[in-house]
């Protein structure tokens, strides 16, 4: 039985920590200091360059095989993408409360009582027993408790203890009448039923009037029905005894079959690994029979520290190991199914109330996983809840019969439960409120267009030396019929392989203070072309950088002065994900009662390096917390019950950027295709982000759209030429410069015109998009009477489900 230790580190070798990240074969190079250096005071550039030197060696070795490994199998995981964050709590009940300290061993919920075994005993508290749902304990019962269940829908609660003891205690007066001083009537104890000295490590109930006991020799105690007082099994009636092997690991009764984990020794095991094997046992009979028993290397899988079945997929059992992985078995533990890695993290508590499994890792936070098929698995909450690992997730059946409600309940290492809506009705109610906001809303448009290119590092001042580059900004802004927005992204303004200036802007560069003057001098030519060709009615309203990445938002003044929540945050990847030479700028904003994110992205380069793209997509759209909580008053802008900290908090999400998606075709074959008739069409179906769109279930932008593709691939040009690459490496063309959107609701953004420009400065031609997007205004009156309308839709829907939740957890556990 997991203990919940009052340190972060468990001295167990499967302790539910997270695992040490794998060593880099290079330290990283961050700064702590923000404030700038000047440069007389500072070392020499040449210092740095030497380790930027080997740096480019091994992120061409070690780094580059590690990050396609890590970024293969976290492509593999559930698509978290539209997952949402917010808290499940349940309305007008507790939240939760702490627990009495360390040396808590287990929690049993049971309606409005907690029993907790903690030191010499169980504390049994009342969750509601006052106007301030304070918490009131109960007297200490037993002696060194280590597992508890309760029993007859809370009137009863057994107790097994380490010295091998089972006692049962009447609740009913405390339940009744919650007082500090509340005796508890031992309803009986039986010190005979297993071996002294052996720990009890299991008592559950199970055949739905019936409990069982195990201790750790492997003794099972089933306890039959009182059928002649009319009560389920106590401590009083009749057992029969049957045995399975020694020192379970991990144990628990699923489908009324005891499925438990055991160790075998490394030296019995092949080549000395360490290995695990379950089995599962039918206690049906006079012995226990074995159903199944499969072996596995730790190694490879990790042991296992919980099971569970999921009422809306009766066929499974789902195991959780300690190596973030999941595995499924046949209902009736007769073979395992299949293996899905979720998470870097230990998977340490498994819980199934409903519709979905829930699962709780090592680092606190909770995913809730709609299993739709075996194979594509989609997050769709995840929220921190313990400082620590989750330690304990499960049904509270009483609440089904007794408050209508399905309420789960997890137990943390940081000593604190805390209760979650089993049936995420928040979710429902927000989910069917945004397919219904026309009932609600006005709309307007909001025009806005967004340019990207990624200018290799070029110095701004040779735009001057050919006129498609000196004429850009002017094509771009005149083209546009007075926007309301204005979008640059770039990508490589620095050039990256100057490894001078690099480490001069890796090393003394602030969000304040640019040290190349790079950035300064684009920001005043985007300044003086949009005041020149758009007039004197826009404002800079936001700009940011990344080492080579700088994104700049123009805004017409009179929405600028409109515009909420506005917030910035970056992320990085490329060499070791500090130097930043790849990553993203994102940008939050609200607009009426519609939310924005807009993303600059610069994604893994190369045509051999699929994974890492896709691995820095998940970083970008899967990520917590990316943005500041925002003020209260903007909640009503976001959806699917987000907060705003998330990227798809927004309504909005426009994805721009060098996405470095390549053609999948020979280079002379895509050259080919472009001198005859028709060629976009022909070399489309091959170009590597529409495949994935169109292939894979679980790539990240396959919900993001993009206007028709009419022009010639932007990538890659030779300097200030129309040739595509000559060099030695002949790199394939290829549409790396791409510009997406992903809207809560079809038909909100039209894009009007998708292109590219001829500026022919860098090895990219830029490329521009300019949209007309819906802004939505909440009228509070009509939006009030849609609530109450889906309120209503969601008691029938709340109903089915409880049905379904009362089928699985009978009433009296």
């Amino acid at each position: 039985m997991p203990r919940y230790s009052s340190s972060p580190q468990s001295s167990h070798p499967e302790s539910p920590t997270s695992p040490a990240a794998p060593t880099s074969p290079f330290s990283p190079i961050a700064r702590t200091d923000n404030r700038p250096f000047h440069l007389s005071a500072a070392p020499h550039p040449r210092w740095f360059t030497s380790h930027l030197h080997q740096l480019e060696r091994d992120v061409s070795h070690s780094r580059s095989r590690l990050a396609e490994v890590e970024a293969e199998e976290t492509y593999h995981f559930p698509d978290a993408s539209e997952a949402t964050h917010s808290k499940p709590l349940i309305p007008n009940q507790i939240k939760g409360f702490d627990m009495p300290g360390a040396d808590t061993a287990e929690v049993k919920v049971c309606g409005d009582l907690a029993a907790l075994g903690a030191g010499a005993g169980v504390a049994v508290w009342s969750a509601s027993c006052d106007l301030a749902s304070s918490i009131v304990r109960g007297t200490v019962l037993g002696d060194m408790a280590n597992t508890m269940c309760w029993s007859q829908s809370g009137r009863y609660l057994w107790v097994g203890t380490w010295f091998g003891h089972l006692r049962e205690f009447d609740t009913a007066a405390f339940a009744a009448h919650p007082t500090l001083l509340a005796t508890f009537p031992l309803e009986a104890h039986r010190a005979d039923a297993h071996p002294s000295g052996s720990p009890i490590i299991l008592v559950s109930r199970i055949f739905g009037d019936q409990m069982l006991t195990l201790d750790s020799t492997g003794r099972i105690v089933v306890w039959l029905p009182d059928e002649k007082h009319g009560k389920l099994a106590s401590l009083h009636s009749h057992s029969k005894v049957l045995e399975i092997p020694p020192e379970p690991l991990r144990v628990k009764v699923v489908n009324d079959l005891v499925w438990a984990d055991w160790k075998v020794s490394a030296s019995d095991a092949l080549g000395g690994l360490e290995r695990r094997v379950v089995r599962v046992y039918d206690v049906s009979g006079t012995r226990a029979m074995l159903r199944c028993e499969k072996g596995w290397d730790v190694q490879a899988l990790g042991g296992i520290f919980t099971f569970c079945s999921v009422p809306s997929h009766p066929q499974f059992v789902f195991a959780g190991h300690a190596s973030g992985h999941i595995s499924m078995w046949k209902f009736d533990g007769t073979s395992m199914l299949g293996v899905k890695r979720v998470s870097k993290e230990a998977v340490t508590s498994l819980c199934g109330p409903s519709r979905f499994l829930w699962v709780g890792y090592a680092n606190g936070t909770i995913d809730v996983i709609d299993l739709g098929s075996s194979d594509r698995w989609k997050v769709v909450k995840r929220w921190r809840a313990h400082r620590g690992p989750v330690l304990t997730l499960s049904v509270d059946a009483s609440s089904l019969w007794t408050a209508s409600s399905l309420r789960v309940y997890s137990g943390g290492a940081d000593y604190k439960v805390r209760f979650w809506d089993g049936l995420l009705r928040d979710d429902w109610i927000s989910r069917r409120m945004q397919e219904t906001v026309e009932m609600y809303c006005d709309f307007s448009p909001l025009r806005m267009a967004i340019l990207t290119w990624n200018c290799d590092g070029q110095d701004p001042a040779l735009l001057q030396r050919t006129e498609a580059s000196r004429n850009l900004f002017a094509s771009f802004l005149q083209r546009l019929d007075r926007p309301d927005l204005v979008v640059f992204n770039f990508q490589e303004l620095v050039d990256l392989s100057d490894l001078t200036l690099a480490a001069r802007t890796v090393l003394f560069a602030t969000a304040t203070h640019d040290v190349t003057g790079r950035y300064r001098h684009w920001r005043t030519l985007l300044s003086d072309a949009v005041e020149r060709f758009l007039g004197p009615d826009y404002a800079l309203v936001h700009e940011d950088k990344l080492v080579g990445l700088f994104t700049v938002v123009f805004a017409r003044r009179t929405i600028a002065s409109q515009m909420k929540d506005l917030a910035s945050c970056h992320i990085k990847s490329g060499f070791d994900e500090t130097y930043g030479n790849k990553g993203s700028i994102l940008l939050r904003f609200v607009l009426q009662d519609s939310s924005f994110c807009l993303i600059n992205a610069h994604l893994a380069a190369g045509k051999t390096h699929p994974a890492e793209r896709q691995r820095d997509l998940i970083q970008i759209l899967d990520s917590a917390s990316r943005f500041p909580r925002p003020e209260q008053a903007t909640h009503g802008a976001y959806v699917g019950g987000g907060d705003g900290t998330e990227v798809l908090d927004c309504e909005t999400v426009f994805f721009a950027g060098d996405l470095n998606f390549r053609i999948q075709l020979p280079r002379e074959e895509v050259l080919r295709t472009l001198a005859q008739p028709d060629p976009y069409s022909r070399l489309l179906p091959h170009d590597e982000l529409t495949m994935l769109k169109h292939d894979d279930p679980a790539f990240r932008l396959r919900a993001f759209d993009e206007a028709p593709i009419d022009f010639p691939p932007t990538y890659k040009y030779d300097h200030f030429s129309s040739q595509y690459d000559t060099s030695a490496k002949q790199r394939t063309p290829s549409w790396c410069d791409r510009i997406l959107w992903r809207a809560q609701r079809e038909g909100t953004v039209e894009c009007l015109r998708y292109e590219r420009f001829e500026a022919d400065m860098s090895d990219h031609r830029p490329v521009a998009a300019t949209f007309q997007v819906m802004v939505r205004t909440i009228d509070p009156v009509r939006a009030d009477s849609a609530c109450r309308r889906t309120v209503h839709d969601w008691a029938k829907v709340e109903e089915e489900l409880l049905q379904t939740a009362r089928q699985h957890h009978p009433v009296g556990q």
